[in-house]
């Protein structure tokens, strides 16, 4: 049979009709994949990328949708920001690579004072209004600097509008609204970048990573974000502010820790702990054991200053320790304090802040060479209690150092 021209044409227009359009779709949805690799900033950070985003997005041709939210869930990202704190459980976890983990600066905190000229001293006894804080795991440590202030004159909140309209606030400096910035002695969030793992746009968000860790984008940043101060930046090495050498050390004899992890050098440096993608799996540690201990040489010395002078870093969990301090390693050795829970669980899940502060404020030494870091369990050893492998210590750093 002969097909006719016009009968050709009934047949296959709209065949034709339909493939062009799958074309046209197929070309479409490629588009917008394209156009549509996410990153996922906490709140703080927000406002420090986006500058950098705008200039990968004229470089590359992609167009990086920003989410401000907590990075843990990282939700459907191609890339995570957060602070090293809230960092910590997704890299554990393999939920971000810790393989393509950058830090990308850090950002102090500010107290904001309206009008300017306020009398000077402490902003939670002068402000007569409320002071507000942000909410979030990554203003955990501001709140926690206020707590001596009354309940009904703290504001937490995570709203920017609301926070850069605040006239009394504690908040990271990219949040700060209008008025008089004051230096803060809280901690400095450091900016955490990683892959999300299964990221469906992985070549591009490599690309992304690699021009923020690059001149163009360190020099975008760097008008929000400050550089990571180590050691050498200070004046010194690299490991000037950290344990350098073991003086002593002692496990238990009923301990679980096995040889794996009970090298004390592994306490010194900074910390380097690293997840191996099995569960209680990690390099970088020593387990004390309960009622264990190390003694260690700062080499530097810590002195009593504005906040916390010593930090202890532990992974896995959250086991007490206990800290002593002395200018000499045969002693005497002070007690500094004990933390119940050398870490902080974040509620409802099972991730932590892996450190404790200790403050040589009120012990009766002013500064101190030597600490002895310890388990602060009950020995199980003449307890007849649950035996574990005890805290788990990556690292000990001076926060107030000795010129």
């Amino acid at each position: 049979m002969t097909t006719s021209p016009s009968t050709a044409r009934r047949l296959w227009s709209p065949l034709g009709v339909a493939l062009l359009l799958a074309i046209l779709g197929s070309g479409t949805k490629a588009g917008a994949d394209r156009g549509a690799l996410h990153l996922r900033a906490s709140e703080a950070f927000a406002p420090c990328l986006r500058p950098a985003l705008d200039a990968f997005t004229r470089e590359s041709g992609w167009t990086v949708v920003l989410d401000v939210g907590e990075p843990d869930p990282p939700r459907e990202a191609d890339v995570v920001v957060g602070d090293d704190s809230e960092m910590t459980r997704l890299l554990e976890a393999g939920v971000a690579d810790l393989q393509t983990s950058v830090d990308l600066g850090s950002l102090p905190w500010v107290w904001v004072v309206v009008p300017p000229g306020s009398p000077p001293g402490s902003l939670s006894a002068l402000a007569p209004d409320r002071v507000v804080v942000l909410g979030g795991r990554a203003g955990r440590g501001a709140r926690e600097s206020l707590q001596g202030l009354a309940a009904d004159r703290l504001r937490v909140s995570r709203d920017g509008g609301e926070l850069r309209r605040a006239r009394y606030a504690l908040l990271p400096r990219s949040l700060a609204g209008t008025g008089e910035h004051r230096r803060s002695d809280v901690r400095p969030l450091i900016a955490t970048a990683a892959l999300v793992a299964g990221a469906p746009h992985a070549a591009a968000a490599r690309r992304l990573l690699a021009f923020l860790q690059g001149d163009r984008g360190r020099s975008l940043l760097s008008t929000c974000l400050d550089a990571i101060e180590t050691g050498a930046s200070k004046g010194g090495s690299a490991q000037a502010s950290y344990a350098r050498s073991v003086v002593d050390w002692w496990l238990p004899d009923c301990s679980l820790t096995h040889d794996g992890y009970n090298d004390p050098g592994q306490v010194l440096g900074a910390p380097d702990a690293v997840f191996l993608g099995v569960k209680d799996s990690y390099r970088g540690i020593m387990s004390l054991g309960q009622g264990g201990y190390v003694t260690v040489d700062l080499v530097d010395t810590a002195v009593d200053g504005p906040g916390p002078d010593i930090r202890v870093y532990q992974v896995t969990g959250t086991e007490p320790v206990t800290l002593y301090a002395a200018s000499s390693p045969q002693g005497p050795f002070v007690l500094v304090g004990l933390r119940m829970d050398c870490g902080t669980r974040t509620p409802g899940l099972e991730n932590y802040e892996h450190h404790c502060d200790f403050d040589l404020r009120g012990t009766g030494i002013s500064e101190a060479r030597y600490v002895k870091v310890e388990d602060g369990e009950i020995y199980p050893c003449l307890a007849g209690g649950t035996i574990t492998e005890g805290a788990d210590i990556d690292a000990i750093e001076i926060l107030n150092k000795k010129p």
